[in-house]
This record gives C-alpha cells, sequence and structure tokens, in this order.
C-alpha cells in the first residue's frame, strides 16, 4: 500500500477529509461526494467555494462515469444519509462515499478548519452508520464520534466557533442559529461531477 492509498483511504465505504485537497484524496473510486459547508465565511455568496469546485472537478470514477455531488449540513443530515441509501438501492451496489468538510481559508490560502463543518461531517457521517452505511474510515469515525459526543453542545460550539462569532457580530445571528438546526430540512442539493475524459 502506497502513501496515497491509505492517505485515499480507498478500501472503506465512507471517507473523510478536509478542503480542496482533502476532496482530491478522498474521491478516487467513490460513487458519492458529500460536501459540507454549515456558514458562509464572511463575504462569501454562501456556496462551499473551494471545496466545491474542487470536488465538482474531479467528481469522477475512473470508468468515466459522473460522481453524484450531494451538498449538506446540519440541516439535511439525515435527508443526504436517506438519498446515499436510495441511490445504493437503486443501482444495486454498494456505493464508496466520500464525506468534505469545506472548511475555509486563512488570509494566505492555506486550509482552516471550520468547527461547524467538521462536526457536521460527522452528523452526516453518523446519520449514514444508523442506515447501515457503516464501514467507515478512521477519519470518518473520528468525525462522527465528534458530532456524537458533541451533539448537546453543537449550537453554542458552532454558533461560538470562528465563522459563527464572525457572522454573529455582523448581525447575522438569526442565519447562524437556523443554521444549526438538525434534521430540519429534507431538500437534498444534488449535482453531478464532469464525466472523465
Amino acid at each position: 500500500m502506497t502513501a496515497n492509498d491509505a492517505f485515499g483511504q480507498a478500501k472503506y465505504q465512507v471517507r473523510h477529509d478536509l478542503g480542496a485537497a482533502g476532496a482530491e484524496r478522498i474521491l478516487p473510486g467513490a460513487h458519492v461526494a458529500v460536501v459540507v459547508d454549515v456558514l458562509p465565511a464572511i463575504g462569501a455568496d454562501g456556496s462551499a467555494g473551494a471545496a466545491l469546485a474542487a470536488v465538482l472537478d474531479a467528481a469522477r470514477d475512473p470508468h468515466g462515469e459522473p460522481i453524484v455531488v450531494l451538498e449538506a449540513g446540519f440541516r439535511n443530515r439525515t435527508a443526504v444519509a436517506r438519498r446515499i441509501l436510495d441511490l445504493q438501492e437503486e443501482r444495486g451496489i454498494r456505493l464508496f462515499v466520500a464525506v468534505v468538510a469545506a472548511g475555509d481559508a486563512d488570509e494566505t490560502g492555506a486550509a482552516r478548519l471550520v468547527a461547524e463543518d467538521q462536526l457536521a461531517a460527522g452528523a452526516v457521517i453518523d446519520a449514514l452508520t444508523a442506515l447501515g452505511i457503516d464501514h467507515t474510515s478512521p477519519e470518518a469515525a473520528v468525525s462522527s464520534a465528534a458530532f456524537e459526543g458533541l451533539r448537546h453542545a453543537l449550537k453554542h460550539l458552532a454558533g461560538a466557533a470562528g465563522t459563527g462569532a464572525a457572522l454573529t457580530a455582523a448581525g447575522r445571528r438569526d442565519e447562524v442559529r437556523a443554521a444549526l438546526e438538525l434534521d430540519a430540512d429534507v431538500d437534498v442539493p444534488e449535482r453531478c461531477g464532469a464525466p472523465q475524459a
């Protein structure tokens, strides 16, 4: 096994990593990519930015078929897991899932861990596990355990962490509170990555 294989988590059904670079590591061989972006960065348009762009650009399996790309957060984590289970049943095969916490970039452009994205990625993985999609990488298991262990403190932690605190200070507290509600939505934004050339 090469270092790329190990960091790509290829032998696991559910994989997890951070940001655009993480997406590139764990996407090979995946059928579904889940991009988790809970709160927009200050001044951003609310999309998952670089991580989503990287996933859409790289979202293709080795056979040239598009990867289904789903957008997730706390509000739709169970709906996303159900959509993945439905896709698995429709295709009649075990689907491999790459869960990417979007994160953010600092002023130098380096990836920055975002607490709410990490916890929401764990929430999605927890919902997948509850539906039996549970062959998780250690990285995915750790994120899921963090969500489960901190579930009762989510609103405080995510609201007090960098992005939540900055948005609250900018007068967007209601937006932050709404984004932190668990399973309040059944809408699952879905896209397809480009087929491999």
